[in-house]
């Protein structure tokens, strides 16, 4: 793909180089890398000269990850301005990235228990109410100088003071969300139970955040009891129709399932172990939980700072957890489409800028794939140039009947053809696997036809 093809203005705001010629540089390797994001850089480049280009680039000590995400942040909150969404989800989670035993990684550390070397990468995305990924607010990594200590007992490991912990990063995202985000965007933060612990329930009290987090630990509540307790014996408020992504790991289907939800406000305390003064005393939380209908099955305990009036808020709150599972899918295309682990840089913070760069590419694809299936019917103008859908349409579907509307729908099927889709009228809109394939097969076409026209 070259760079008349694709407007990285849009993605990086501001950016600021002390040469023009490294900004020149710069969008023409992230064009290189959106055309071929599986490839490495040498293949991706395409030729000698324009990898040690790349190479060049990041060596360069004027190149600062810091002003990358600052430029990215600000290009988020642009598209954030313009959307048209009640919340504004700020999903975090946080993703480990593995090299095997590469020594030869300056600065690498480990990741795991394991002897293995590797990062950890935690990331915050934007996402609408109706679902739409829009951009990433922060991202940050961290890799630990020794492999995990597990011979610490479970008490001694709580006594630490959280800022001493890993769970720390969620804590810390929050706060840089807050202060990437202008103050009249409605922002509501969605934690996995990786976030399920008091001080950060204590801190969003006092910055006035709004979060919505599935908790693991069963706390004391206001009564003396347990909060699953207390939830599972409450009355049925409601039930809706949620619809549930496949699991691949346990080969269950994406499904729509009829889920009761309870809904009950709590008061939690804050834990006796800890004496710091600046956490609050206590904190009055609205519970939710919701369980299929009828059977054992899938469960969700939620806890959030939203003030609910009525079963259609309730819903509304469900919904919003469980887009939660778009960064899910974020940190997949990252992995497996961008094929980060895969990279042959030797040098930790150079990993760590690029994963950062393939991190806004595969956001890219996360919002083309999310967007056919959520506005299916707007033109496909909208993100592809004339070229670009004109051959991608012939391609698929072998004809040079070239039609006069064009949708979305239409885009995102005719990529899935090109992404090897089986086209079944059961397989419905095609995944991010096989959007990004299609993509590639797509840059590759018009990269020829450059040369033969």
């Amino acid at each position: 793909m070259t760079a008349e093809y694709k407007n990285w203005q849009e993605d990086f705001v501001d950016i600021n180089f002390t040469d023009q010629r490294l900004k020149s540089r710069f969008f023409k390797i992230i064009d290189a890398f959106a055309a071929s994001p599986g490839k490495s850089t040498w293949a991706a480049t395409g030729s000698r000269s324009s990898a040690k280009a790349a190479y060049r680039f990041f060596s360069n000590s004027e190149i600062s990850k810091d002003e990358l995400l600052d430029s990215i942040s600000r290009a988020t909150v642009e598209k954030i301005k313009c959307a048209d969404a009640e919340w504004i989800l700020a999903v975090q989670d946080t993703t480990a990235v593995g090299f095997g035993d590469r020594k030869a990684i300056q600065g690498m550390g480990y990741y795991c228990s394991t002897k293995q070397r590797g990062m950890l990468v935690h990331s915050c995305i934007a996402v609408t109410d109706q679902g739409i990924p829009l951009g990433i607010i922060y991202q940050e990594t961290n890799t630990r100088e020794k492999p995990k200590d597990d011979s610490q007992t479970k008490e001694q490991k709580r006594s630490r003071p959280i800022e001493e912990k890993e769970n720390f990063r969620w804590l810390d995202s929050m706060c840089e969300t807050l202060l990437r985000m202008p103050a009249d965007i409605p922002i509501l933060t969605v934690c996995d139970r990786e976030g399920d612990f008091y001080e950060f329930f204590s801190e969003a009290a006092d910055l006035k955040a709004n979060f919505l987090i599935r908790i693991v630990q069963n706390r004391m509540v206001d009564d003396g009891k347990k909060i699953f307790h207390e939830l599972r014996s409450s009355p049925v408020a409601g039930s809706m129709v949620a619809r549930m992504s496949r699991n691949p790991k346990e080969h269950i289907p994406s499904r729509n399932i009829k889920m009761d939800y309870h809904c009950k406000k709590v008061t939690i305390y804050r834990p006796q172990r800890r004496k710091e003064k600046h956490l609050r005393e206590k904190l009055e939380l609205t519970a939710i939980y919701v369980h299929e209908s009828g059977k054992k099955g899938t469960e969700w305990f939620l806890l959030t700072t939203v003030t609910v009036k009525s079963e259609k808020e309730i819903e509304k709150l469900v919904q919003c957890y469980a887009h939660r599972w778009k960064i899910e899918r974020f940190h997949f295309i990252l992995k497996s489409g961008c094929k980060i682990e895969k990279n042959q840089a030797r040098e930790y913070g150079r990993l760590s800028f690029l994963t950062l760069l393939y991190s806004v590419i595969a956001m890219q694809i996360l919002n083309l794939t999310y967007h056919g299936k959520i506005c299916p019917e707007i033109s496909s103008g909208i993100v592809f140039v004339e070229e670009e859908w004109k051959v991608l349409c012939c391609c698929a579907r072998k004809s040079k009947e070239i039609p006069e509307s064009y949708s979305l729908k239409e885009a995102i099927y005719d990529l899935g053809v090109l992404g090897w889709t089986k086209g079944a009228p059961s397989d419905g809109m095609p995944g991010v696997r096989s959007i990004w394939q299609g993509l590639d097969v797509l840059y590759s076409l018009l990269a020829y036809r450059n040369y033969l026209v």
